[in-house]
């Protein structure tokens, strides 16, 4: 095995730091917030383990302690099993989420569970799975900050409702979620494949070149070897606000997207919450 020089290491783990972010950091823990505000209306939740939720969905891109984690653990889906580690850095979220859920079981199969710890700690799973809401994460398309995409930080409009729970679909939650820990690994799974279909890119096939979205995250690459990594790219389509460019999609079209993928975070999020509700509840 050839090691790198310092300044090649020094390059590659900045990389992956950078590339361990999805949503905005920021917008993790806003979009927990809204789910707890949501989930409120099902069941009781005391304040700081709400807050204990959010700051774990904000510490997996931020917290000192787990830097090291996140700089050798970067946040895109192993899309089809093609996205393999490199060196010592895994490309891909499998194990840092198998992680990530084993601890979490680990503070569940307590006699007594340290409540905020539990939050915040399904904070970090939750972290994931939001993640799986964002294309360039799931196609997977490499970026880091200064290239970062435009999608991270896209700003719902403002006009829009908020995000909310009727009581039928309350006990709906209650009744469809599963207590097992694999179930964690199912939303993860189920949200990027999700987001697959919602980009025309599962099923994949010949028609995928016909499709829109293809224009702003295409996959495979066009670098064979990029494309043997399990990488894809930018298409020449950019997902922001703006003048819109022949083959590119409308602002509406944009706008309905997020929408839609922002409604599908904060829904595997309510899910997470109900989740740990069936576990610490007597």
């Amino acid at each position: 095995m050839t090691l790198l020089p310092v300044s090649g290491l020094s390059v590659l783990l900045l990389m992956g730091a950078q590339a361990a972010w999805a949503f905005d950091p920021e917008l993790h823990r806003a979009y927990t917030r809204q789910a707890v505000a949501a989930w409120a209306g099902c069941a009781s939740l005391l304040p700081e383990v709400g807050a204990a939720l959010a700051a774990g969905t904000d510490a997996e891109d931020t917290g000192v302690l787990t830097a090291w984690q996140r700089l050798t653990h970067w946040h895109f889906y192993n899309r089809d099993g093609k996205l393999l580690p490199f060196w010592f850095i895994d490309r891909n979220i499998d194990r840092i989420f198998a992680l990530r859920v084993e601890a979490l079981e680990q503070l569940l199969q307590q006699k007594r569970p340290p409540i905020t710890e539990v939050y915040e700690q399904a904070g970090r799973v939750l972290h994931y799975i939001q993640d799986m809401s964002v294309p360039a994460h799931v196609v997977p398309v490499f970026h880091v900050a200064g290239s970062a995409d435009p999608f991270d930080s896209f700003k719902r409009r403002e006009s829009l409702p908020a995000f909310s729970l009727s009581l039928d679909e309350c006990q709906q939650l209650k009744a469809e979620t599963a207590t097992a820990p694999a179930y964690l690994h199912t939303l993860l799974n189920e949200a990027a494949e999700s987001t697959l279909r919602a980009i025309g890119q599962r099923p994949s096939g010949p028609e995928m070149a016909e499709n829109a979205w293809q224009r702003y995250w295409a996959w495979p690459a066009r670098d064979p070897d990029e494309a043997a990594k399990g990488w894809g790219e930018y298409g020449t389509c950019t997902f922001a606000l703006g003048p819109v460019n022949p083959g590119c999609k409308s602002e509406a079209e944009l706008q309905a997207f997020f929408e839609q993928q922002y409604r599908q975070t904060l829904w595997n999020s309510v899910r997470v919450l109900a989740y740990l509700s069936r576990r610490v509840e007597p």
